[in-house]
């Protein structure tokens, strides 16, 4: 590909001049002018210039059909559903070829059954977390941004106030702040992602029994240090409707036998956040809080509930991949690993629970290369995002998902997001009878 000689002193020109000012204030510095510089908008992001692509139309012309469902005969109990934000097959390849090598194997490839997953919304070929997410929570398309609502704006069932109908109860859980567009589609229904003081107030509203992540700011006036415009103090009504969790060790020493809603809040934004590391130490991992939302729920399935859902969200591999930050990635695979593999532990314990393993979408296009272009036996591998350069975005390949327990045999294959949805409700053993196991 050629690059006229304007073009290229430009960027050297641009590179020179960041490297020169980010030696003075940081290293971070000379990504963010890179993209300043070459950005078309104010969002700071840059394209990727010299590869060969094709840049088309895609047609709209067929309607979405439902995938044809396996009728399930020996049912679950529960579902436990967990979401790898921004994770591809190359994302799991990454971290599988980083902790051991090729020939290690992570948790989800000891599933029996995987397929793939179409992620494309009502009104974009590339997905956002909330349109996706409000796709595997209510078996609908959506637009880009919208949770629980329909292309026309209309309100959408969700799963978890579906089944929390027939005895059955929900816990949501995430690594970034709850009100999230991904736990946020399982409880809420806003025009707007953005919208997080009305999510927030549905979040509190809801029928969920435990929500635990971060996101104290959101529930906290601006006027109090916190970020809702509305200026209603909403950390003080948890504290009434809810057990409110701030630290880890609050999980340890919680009484299972209680009853009442909880919500966990364990840090301002973000679990993890790199501008609050002293907070780090008293957050839990995804790991530690599922291990509190299948304990919380199994005991309240053995005071009558008919099962429970969990869904929990590994989120900031999206911001790994939005970061092109393979060490990040690396970290936050691992966390969501952890996770993955004490669900399974749990469903092969529990043969009535189905652990189904997915994401919404793909973030940075992440290739796996060889050193050199045509040599393929040099000792080092090279691990590239291909969307943009210092910020990477979403991309519109398949996503895997993988299965294991009843109703497993509906996730093989091809399917549309919104299919999970209806393999998940096929696998559950529902019934007619309607009634609230936890009020």
């Amino acid at each position: 590909m050629k690059i006229s000689f304007k073009v290229l002193v430009k960027y050297l020109l641009i590179i020179l001049v960041s490297f020169f000012i980010g030696s003075s204030i940081g290293y971070k510095f000379p990504n963010f002018m890179i993209q300043l510089f070459t950005s078309k908008d104010s969002t700071l992001e840059s394209s990727i210039f010299d590869k060969d692509e094709l840049l088309t139309n895609i047609p709209r012309i067929n309607l979405l059909k439902q995938k044809k469902l396996i009728q399930v005969k020996r049912k679950a109990n529960n579902i436990i559903l967990l979401i790898g934000d921004g994770m591809g097959t190359a994302q799991i390849s990454t971290f599988r070829m980083l902790r051991g090598g090729p020939n290690d194997r992570v948790s989800v490839d000891h599933f029996p059954v995987t397929g793939f997953v179409l992620t494309h919304s009502s009104n974009a070929i590339i997905t956002d977390s909330a349109s996706s997410a409000t796709a595997y929570s209510t078996g609908k398309k959506t637009n880009n941004g919208v949770l629980g609502l329909d292309k026309d704006q209309k309100f959408i069932e969700n799963i978890t106030e579906k089944i929390h109908k027939y005895g059955f109860v929900n816990s949501l859980i995430s690594t970034s702040d709850i009100t999230h567009a991904t736990p946020a589609a399982f409880v809420s229904h806003v025009e707007s992602r953005s919208n997080s003081d009305e999510i927030s107030k549905q979040i509190l509203e809801s029928n969920i029994m435990t929500i635990l992540g971060g996101g104290r700011h959101f529930f906290t006036p601006e006027e109090e240090g916190g970020l809702r415009k509305d200026n209603i103090n909403l950390l003080d009504s948890a504290k009434l409707s809810h057990i409110l969790l701030t630290q880890r060790s609050e999980l340890e020493s919680f009484d299972f036998a209680s009853k009442e809603k909880v919500i966990g809040l364990f840090a301002d934004r973000h679990l993890r956040d790199v501008e609050n590391i002293d907070n780090h130490a008293l957050e839990p991992s995804l790991r530690e809080m599922l291990n509190f939302a299948i304990t919380r729920s199994s005991q309240h399935n053995k005071d009558g509930c008919k099962g429970f859902f969990i869904m929990a969200e590994g989120s900031q591999v999206d911001w790994a991949g939005h970061a092109n930050d393979i060490n990040y990635l690396k970290k936050e695979m691992h966390d969501f690993d952890q996770a993955v593999q004490l669900a399974l532990d749990y469903a092969k314990d529990n043969q009535n629970t189905l652990v189904v393993v997915t994401a919404d979408h793909e973030t940075g296009g992440l290739l796996i290369e060889p050193e050199f272009l045509k040599n393929y036996l040099t000792p080092q591998v090279k691990f590239s995002f291909n969307t943009g350069i210092g910020y990477g975005s979403h991309t519109g390949v398949p996503v895997p998902i993988y299965a294991y327990g009843p109703g497993s045999e509906n996730f093989t294959g091809t399917l549309d997001n919104t299919d999970v949805y209806y393999a998940m409700l096929e696998a559950l053993d529902i019934g007619n009878e309607e009634r609230n196991c936890v009020d």
